[in-house]
């Protein structure tokens, strides 16, 4: 898009490249080549910087590198342009020499304006995943500025036996061991889950409502963040001497969405829905379970043969007049272990 943008902008001006012969064939070629070859190096350039912001790099020094890296990228992807001109004979003159083609002026306006191009998406890739995935073109468009209902899954995850652990290893290595757990919980973009908010050593998960029911995504999510802590056994007991493990609950409806605050603004969610999956989750520690949904949920998620399902109980939440049902749901093959 920047590369058509770039040539939108140039209009009908030449190419402005010494020995080459500024035919419309020659040209659609220089530009369907630039098009792909561009979007391929800068895309993996960009999940390259993803990676490393998801290591915690601080946000000023990766700009920093991601501004070399962009410049060294942009000076290679023009060496490999000359030498791929130079291979298909668009230079009439074959003493034409790299160092004449790299000082070209319009080679030096096309290389600011591709590493600008590529340091304002760094920019922007990485404050719309500060803000959440999603969410700054949701505050730029103004979506939510005016309250609104939606329909989604909620699922609140707690650290077991948190207070035990802080005291064992001190606020420092805590938050670490809580940097480390929410870092691999980045697994569940997989399932299609957005990050709503981090409260302590708790992180509130959401799903669109069709996409969490369909296949299950929604809870296959907790199992494989799951399996993603455990396949770090080794890692979690020499660095912290043990093994974190999280419980959830979960519960889907409609909520009421707002764009709140002055100073500090974020997208709020509202309603019953959110509350009640909060108050199955601190049912887990009085049943012993790791994951207990609402029966409205469960009702409607794609479930199969890989879960059972248990009736736990037909409890009163805090908070809540009456009572709900709710159920645990364990993978087939944990059930049969623990037998």
């Amino acid at each position: 898009m920047a590369s058509l943008v770039w040539q939108l902008l140039r209009g009908s001006q030449d190419v402005n490249i010494p020995y080459m012969e500024d035919s419309f064939s020659n040209i659609l070629f220089i530009f369907i080549i630039a098009w792909i070859t561009q979007g391929l190096l800068y895309g993996t350039l960009h999940i390259f910087l993803e990676k490393l912001v998801r290591k915690r790099i601080p946000l000023s020094k990766l700009l920093v590198f991601a501004l070399i890296l962009q410049i060294i990228s942009a000076i290679g992807f023009y060496v490999f342009m000359f030498y791929l001109f130079a291979k298909v004979e668009i230079f009439v003159d074959t003493t034409f020499k790299i160092s004449e083609f790299i000082q070209l002026p319009v080679i030096w306006v096309s290389l600011i304006y591709t590493v600008f191009v590529n340091f304002f998406i760094s920019l922007f890739l990485n404050i719309n995943l500060m803000l959440g995935e999603g969410n700054l073109i949701k505050f730029i468009s103004g979506k939510f500025y005016t309250p609104k209902e939606k329909e989604l899954i909620f699922m609140f995850l707690d650290l077991r036996n948190s207070t035990t652990i802080a005291e064992k290893l001190g606020h420092i290595k805590y938050s670490k061991l809580l940097q480390d757990c929410f870092y691999d919980l980045a697994i569940v973009n997989k399932y299609k889950a957005s990050i709503y908010q981090y409260v302590g050593d708790e992180a509130v998960l959401t799903w669109p409502y069709k996409e969490g029911l369909k296949n299950a995504k929604s809870i296959r999510a907790f199992y494989a963040f799951k399996d993603q802590i455990k396949s770090k056994t080794d890692y979690y007991l020499k660095t912290y001497d043990l093994v974190p493990e999280f419980k959830a609950g979960m519960n889907c409806g409609i909520v009421t969405v707002a764009e709140v605050g002055e100073h500090k603004r974020e997208i709020a969610y509202h309603g019953d829905t959110i509350n009640t999956a909060s108050r199955i989750q601190d049912q887990c520690n009085r049943l012993g379970l790791d994951l207990l949904i609402s029966e409205k949920l469960l009702k409607v998620v794609e479930i199969d043969s890989w879960t059972t399902s248990v009736l736990e109980g037909n409890v009163p939440l805090k908070g809540k007049q009456g009572t709900v049902n709710i159920y645990s749901v364990i993978r087939t093959e944990d059930a049969l272990q623990s037998q």
